[in-house]
This record gives structure tokens, sequence and C-alpha cells, in this order.
């Protein structure tokens, strides 16, 4: 479970981590100094169980809870607080405040309190998961009910049943994308029934009757999956399901099956007698060791050429998605291993559990490529360095300002953390990217900035904090100062689609 505990103080929430060691091993626990910062992660790991000071700067306790509340009503609240008043407690048990732990903490009382949270969760999470196998069950016989069927005559003949997995477990799946049944009525004779179930974003199930108990090769199948690669990348798995078959262990069996043999970034066909099979991984292990070596050399220039040459194996293997996955674990414990061996420090990457949580949501290789880059980033920043070439550090100056150019970052910030001279790391990135530190922020910055405007966005102040700069005037004299016109110029110029681009400048 996903645990957020936040605390302002300092020394309070030194001690709250070492007291609650204890339930690493079995839940995720994120720590945070105040509820700007915990509001920042709600989306990305939906807490289960929010554990929090109540008299913070900025977002207070209650009000943390209210938001988080209003983001799911189901979490668990726990208030750490001094105040043992009724106006206190009336507040929070109408925010839906579970209990209260006073300061100072007794750590038997927090252990106490969190036990009893812990299980209300878990017995919650098994109520919702056994809720939705009879959702699931309910669904496959909504249809059923619609039309006068009888339910239990129906689960005892015979259908065509289509697993169908949209990109990725828990991939975002667009609003926009409506996979239309008519169309695919129209592929299947006329004397067969069939119905389109939405499981939920990701998962959906076509069923087609099946009275004649035809083989799978005898149904337009090729014409059905030409239909949905309209829709992207679409994992399909067909079954038979015969009348002494439950639809719904058919159901469980498609998604086992889906579960198992899913390839990774492209779309997946399978059937009872069309599964694929794992690949031998020597070769992607043979590239593990160079990028060790790497590391250990505090060689970090290369290491983006490792992991593009990574990437392109995995993509020319086609291997499956669980193999995958399970090779990137180990892969992350085997460098570790290696590097604490030539360290003798223990290395660990704080919140890893985090990197690996985010790889059912991808969909393609370049999405793989910058997930493997970030956590490199991350065993790099973690792991002692001697004497580290500040050339070997242009690469991560890059990938850093790529993925924070939105905040206040500075030159000396980066220099501070990787204990190196600025003015020496300044010459050599100016000497591999022809630009000081920061013409290339704000080349990203502007870059992003017309992203963002060719998408649709309107607001140039938005547009402007979105990518970094607060203050709108500064953002529209920097912008024209990079394009040659203002952001109003170029947006209306856009929208007319006469934008024309030159060798010699960007925009005219």
């Amino acid at each position: 479970m996903n645990v957020f505990i936040v605390e302002d103080e300092y020394w309070a929430l030194l001690e709250l981590q070492t007291l609650l060691k204890k339930y690493e091993s079995k839940h995720h626990m994120y720590y945070f100094e105040n509820g700007e910062d915990a509001l920042e992660a709600l989306e990305e790991q939906p807490p289960d169980l929010v554990i929090t000071d109540i008299t913070m700067p900025g977002i207070n306790g209650l009000e943390l809870i209210e938001k988080v509340k209003s983001f799911d009503e189901r979490t668990e609240c726990i208030l750490l607080t001094v105040h043992d008043t009724f106006e206190y407690a009336k507040r929070g048990i109408q925010l839906g405040v579970a209990d209260y732990v006073l300061k100072p903490i007794k750590k038997d009382a927090l252990y106490d309190t969190i036990d009893v949270r812990l299980k209300v969760i878990e017995e919650r999470k098994r109520e919702e998961t056994e809720k939705q196998h009879w959702s699931i069950n309910k669904l496959l016989f909504q249809s059923v009910e619609e039309n006068n069927f009888d339910m239990e005559s129906f689960d005892n003949q015979s259908f065509v049943l289509i697993y169908l997995l949209v990109s990725n477990w828990k991939a975002t799946v667009s609003s926009s994308m409506s996979i239309e049944m008519k169309n695919m009525e129209d592929l299947i004779e006329r004397d067969e029934i069939c119905w389109f179930l939405s499981i939920d974003a990701q998962r959906k199930v076509l069923l087609i009757s099946n009275p004649n108990q035809k083989y799978l090769m005898d149904f337009p199948l090729a014409d059905i999956y030409q239909e949905l690669y309209r829709f992207g990348q679409i994992h399909v798995c067909s079954l038979l399901k015969s009348a002494d078959v439950s639809l719904n262990a058919c159901f469980h069996e498609a998604e086992q099956l889906m579960d198992r043999h899913k390839l990774f970034g492209e779309t997946t066909i399978l059937d009872q007698h069309n599964l694929t099979s794992e690949k031998e991984l020597q070769g992607l292990w043979s590239i593990v060791r160079i990028i060790e070596n790497k590391i250990k050399e505090n060689q970090f220039a290369s290491i983006p050429r490792q992991i593009n040459d990574l990437v392109e194996l995995i993509e020319k293997e086609k291997i499956l998605q669980k193999q995958l996955f399970q090779f990137l674990l180990d892969m992350y414990y085997a460098i570790i291993y290696k590097l604490q061996q030539s360290t003798s420090n223990v290395i660990k990457i704080v919140e890893g559990d985090r990197y690996f949580d985010q790889l059912e949501s991808l969909e393609t290789f370049d999405q793989l490529k910058n997930w493997l880059i970030n956590l490199l980033n991350e065993i790099v920043k973690v792991t002692p360095h001697h004497d580290v070439a500040p050339k070997h550090l242009i690469p991560m100056i890059k990938t850093w300002i790529a993925n924070f150019h939105s905040t206040n970052i500075t030159f000396q910030q980066f220099a501070d953390e990787h204990h190196v001279s600025v003015s020496y790391l300044s010459r050599e990135f100016k000497e591999q990217t022809a630009m000081t530190f920061s013409e290339y922020l704000t080349d990203v910055r502007i870059t992003k900035a017309k992203e963002l405007f060719d998408k649709g966005m309107e607001r140039t102040a938005e547009v402007g904090a979105l990518v970094g700069y607060q203050d709108p005037k500064h953002f529209r004299t920097v912008f024209k100062k990079v394009t040659g016109m203002t952001p109003k110029d170029y947006k209306n110029i856009q929208k007319r689609g006469v934008i024309k681009f030159s060798k010699n400048h960007p925009l005219l």
C-alpha cells in the first residue's frame, strides 16, 4: 500500500522515518516536508493512507486531507496533533479523518493506530476485488438481460470471446478513443449476435455467439483485427468458449494469457494455439555489463548510447512484456550489487519502487528509453564517485534540464550536488553544446513553449509558467529575443498555418 507521511518539522519527520521503518518491507512509505509536495505526488502515487501533522505552513493538515478526500474519498487519514480540542475533532470528523495521534508521539499508540487503519484498507481492498469479479460477471451478462435471454442457459452456450487490451494495463487512454461496436457488427454474419463490453479504460471484451460451434479460423478475425488496428496499439486474445465452460472462467483465462504472453511496445495477437514465448537475453546482459563498467569508471557520457543500443535490441527481439519487466528488475539489482562490491557502500535509490510502478503505464520504446535514462541517472547520483570528469556529466545536465526546466534550476546547484567546479563545468558544457548553460536552458524552455502553443494553449502567462517563467512580461521578452516575434504573433501565424522555417532562423 502507499502511505504518505507529512510533517514540516525536520526532526519530527526524521523520528517518524525511524519509527515507521518496520512498515517498509510491506508498504511504500513516502515522506514529505509540506502539504504542497504531498499534493504534487497525489496523482502519480495515490495514497491508501495519509498521516499528516495538523499545523503546517502553507497547506495545513486539515486542508491537505480535504484535498486528498476530494481526489479519492476512500483514502484513510490520521492526524498528528497537539490539539485535543472539540473544534479540531469536529472538523476532522467532517472531513472523514479516521483517527488522531497526539504529540508527543508514543510509539505503541502510533503503531496501534496505523495497524488498525491498514487492516481496514486491506479489508476494503479485498471487498473491492470481490466486487470487481462480481462486476465483470454482471457486465458479461448485462446485454443478455437487456435482450431477455435466460442467464443460465446463456452461460451454457458457445461463444468466441475476444479480449482487448488498449496500449498497456495502466496506460493513459484518451477518452476520445471509441471502438465502435457497429463497425464490428458489420464484419460478422447476420445470424451471429455480438456484444461489446468495456471493463475499464484499457480492457474490453467482444463476445460473438457461436451456435454452430465453428472453429476460430471460420470467423472473420483478420477483418476484426484490421478494424482494431485503426485505434493504435491494441493487444488481442481470442478464445473459443465451449458450452461447458463459464463466461467468467473464459474471461479470466484470456486475461491470464494476455498477462503472460503480451509483447511490449507493439500489437500482440494471441489465441490458444498462437502464444508468444520467452527469448534468450544473453545479448541484453552483454550491454548491461558495459553499462556497469561505464558507471564504475565514471564514463557517463557514453551511457545514453548504451541505453539506445539496449532498447534497439529489446525492440528487435520482440520480448514478452512480463519477461522484459523481470529483466529490467534483475538488471537494476545486478548493477546495484556490482557497484556496492566496487565501492563498499550501500547503494539504494530513494523511492526506487516508484520507477518500477511506472512500467505498466509505458506504451512505446521511446518511453522505455526515457525510463531507463532516468533510472540510471538516479543510480549514478547515489553512487559514490571520486574525481568525476566534468565532460562525463554533460549528458546528465541535459537530461536534468529536460526534466526540470520548468523549475528554478541553476548551474551552481548541479555543480554543488556533483561536487565539481562550476567554472570547469561551464567550459566543458559550452565546448560540447556550443551554448552556455543559460542559453541552453532558454532554448529548451522556448522550444517547449512553442510546443504548448502548437497544441492549442492560448494563455501566454500560463504557458510561460509551465516552462519556468513566472513573470509573463519577462517570458514575452525572452520569447521574442529567441524567435524574433512575440507569443501573440507566433500564435496568430501558427493559427493561419503559415509559419516557415529557415536554416538561419527557426521562425522566419
